[in-house]
């Protein structure tokens, strides 16, 4: 046990000393208690912790632009009282710029009003284990740009205010390789949770679709796998009939749309979700569900036989968000690497065979 303890404690020494890390705490304990300041004067490679607390982006700033590669990391999308990071905002929330290849966000709660909410126009970005809202009426929740490749969007819960009318998901614009998978994607309108134009060899695996008015509408070429639609209007809408669409489940759907190749249509068997539930923007925090598959559901190994959508200990792919290699990995955001807010070491110095006291705070995911 102690050289487990030690290992993890050189590990993560070694991940975050060797980077400058910018601490925001709205209570005065880190170095900023703007995220807008922490961000402008971080440099490339620099990760950005956003400590547990209610965050309000003023109008008059806007968007939080990232333009360098960053690592924004908050605590959690939990309730803020139970550690979570909350931001919220009238207006779009971040925008990666052509400059930001290879940043990260995750950990957050985000509610705001703007289209896109999330815009990115960098390669290589992954927006993760997050809860993002947008109340914008005739808006996206992201959007990734024209030629941009390899964007990762997983493990986040995406969904829109469903008073707001026109409530689009992520528009996939032209990018390439983008990979959308093990979300939970609810209450989105007529253009879909996803809606794909002119996107090539993008793949849209293992997520979960609810109660929308269209899923999926795609007009490029993608690889869509793995996904359960359930309690949706329509689908998936696919205008050039050149995707690849395997092994998908639809369940209690108006229309399931193109179903593919080797459809499930049966019920994926939740432990504690069925065609009566409704998942709303407060269930994450008053609803004990959960999207296990249960032993006997018709989706076990029911996934693409494809070898690159195996799950992680090598099996068939369980379509859902508990499948393939990133499963859904907490029930609270917090990420399951440890999220470190402060490292202090006391004394600063001692003579040889003298003793020093190494104090780590942070949160640790699931």
């Amino acid at each position: 046990m102690k050289l487990t303890i030690r290992l993890l404690l050189l590990s993560i020494l070694t991940q975050y000393l060797f980077a400058e890390i910018h601490v925001v705490d709205l209570a005065g304990g880190g170095d900023y208690t703007s995220i807008y300041v922490a961000v402008d004067e971080a440099s490339a490679g620099d990760t950005v912790l956003i400590s547990s607390g209610t965050y309000q982006l003023p109008t008059t700033e806007g968007r939080i632009l990232v333009d360098k590669e960053l690592h924004i990391l908050g605590s959690g999308y939990d309730a803020v009282e139970n550690g979570g990071t909350y931001i919220f905002a009238s207006t779009q929330m971040f925008d990666f710029t052509a400059n930001a290849d290879g940043s990260t966000l995750r950990g957050l709660r985000l509610y705001g009003a703007g289209s896109p909410l999330i815009q990115i126009a960098a390669d290589e970005v992954i927006i993760e284990e997050n809860h993002i809202t947008n109340a914008q009426s005739q808006g996206f929740l992201m959007h990734i740009g024209s030629s941009v490749s390899a964007d990762t969007i997983r493990n986040n819960i995406l969904l829109f205010n469903p008073s707001s009318s026109h409530r689009y998901g992520i528009h996939l614009n032209g990018c390439i390789d983008a990979t959308i998978s093990n979300n939970i994607m609810a209450y989105f309108s007529n253009n879909g949770g996803i809606y794909a134009y002119n996107s090539t060899n993008s793949v849209v695996s293992n997520n979960i679709f609810l109660h929308s008015q269209y899923a999926v509408r795609s007009y490029g070429v993608m690889t869509i796998v793995n996904n359960i639609f359930m309690n949706c209007s329509y689908g998936i809408y696919n205008d050039t009939g050149a995707d690849i669409i395997f092994n998908n489940c639809f369940f209690n759907n108006t229309t399931d749309g193109v179903t593919g190749t080797n459809p499930i249509l049966e019920n994926p068997d939740f432990v504690n979700f069925d065609e009566n539930d409704t998942y709303t923007m407060t269930s994450v925090d008053e609803d004990d569900f959960d999207f296990h598959l249960l032993d006997e559901s018709p989706l076990i190994d029911g996934g693409y036989e494809l070898v690159d959508f195996n799950d992680a200990n090598g099996s068939q792919n369980d379509p859902g968000v508990y499948g393939w290699l990133y499963p859904w990995s907490s029930d609270n955001g917090a990420p399951s690497m440890p999220v470190i807010n402060s490292i202090s070491v006391t004394p600063s110095s001692v003579d040889p065979g003298g003793t020093i006291s190494i104090e780590v705070i942070g949160r640790f995911g699931n």
